[in-house]
Formats: structure tokens, C-alpha cells, sequence
């Protein structure tokens, strides 16, 4: 079951990486884990090595105990008219286990504008990062 649960959240991800893609997760023990994400037609590579996809869902299989959470950063290829950088997408996730299933829950755009321009330990605003796209 935890198998299945594994490849939809897995394509959920896979299905915004346009071309290139970061993710980010934090597993239950707080442990951090980057990944690179690269589209080649329909297909997702995880990272530049053998079997880091396979390497991936264990870690989710086994990081989640409780609650982790994962962000994902997508490039487009759409240039930003003020900077002329490309544009980046923001997602969050929630990660929850429930014995042999992986629930995952969207952050929405609000939550994760907030979570991402707010200095985690004074709680007042930082300086916004440009070229963003909160969704």
C-alpha cells in the first residue's frame, strides 16, 4: 500500500518539473535531503546517479514516521519582464503516515508566500525573493 501511496505523490511532483526542479524534503527527525529534478520529454530523472529515484521513495517510506514536509521549486521557462530571470514556482507539502499509507496536503499559495518570506525565528517579514511564483 505504501508503494502506491509513493508513486502518487511522486507524480504529483513529477507533474510540475517543466524542465529542471528542486526538491527539498525534511524528514520526521528533521534530516534534510535535496534532490534535482530534470524532464527529459516524459520522462523525471531524481538527481545525476543510478537509482536515486528508488533511493527517494525510501527515504520517504522510511522518513516519514509522523509528519515531514517537502518543498518543490520548479523553473518555467517563462522570464520575469522586471529581472529577466526565469520564473520559479513555490510548492509545500505536508507529509502525514497512517501505518502503510503516505497522505501528503498542498500548502496553499497564501501559506506558502507566508512560510517562505517570514524569518522563521522573529517572525518578522524578509526581504521578498524575485522572479517567484507562489502556488
Amino acid at each position: 500500500m505504501i508503494q502506491h501511496s509513493l508513486s502518487v505523490f511522486l507524480f504529483e511532483l513529477e507533474s510540475h518539473c517543466y524542465s529542471t526542479a528542486i526538491i527539498t524534503f525534511i524528514d520526521s527527525d528533521g534530516e534534510v535531503l535535496i534532490i534535482d529534478l530534470t524532464r527529459k520529454y516524459h520522462q523525471v530523472r531524481y538527481g545525476y546517479q543510478v537509482d536515486v529515484k528508488k533511493q527517494f521513495m525510501l527515504r520517504l517510506a522510511n522518513g516519514v514516521k509522523t509528519n515531514a514536509s517537502l518543498i518543490l521549486r520548479s523553473f518555467t521557462d517563462e522570464i520575469d519582464q522586471y529581472t529577466n530571470l526565469p520564473i520559479k514556482e513555490l510548492r509545500g507539502y505536508v507529509l502525514q503516515r497512517y501505518g502503510d499509507i503516505l497522505e501528503f496536503q498542498k500548502l496553499s499559495p497564501s501559506m506558502m508566500f507566508a512560510c517562505h518570506n517570514t524569518d522563521a525565528q522573529t517572525g518578522k517579514p524578509m526581504s521578498l525573493e524575485q522572479s517567484v511564483r507562489y502556488c
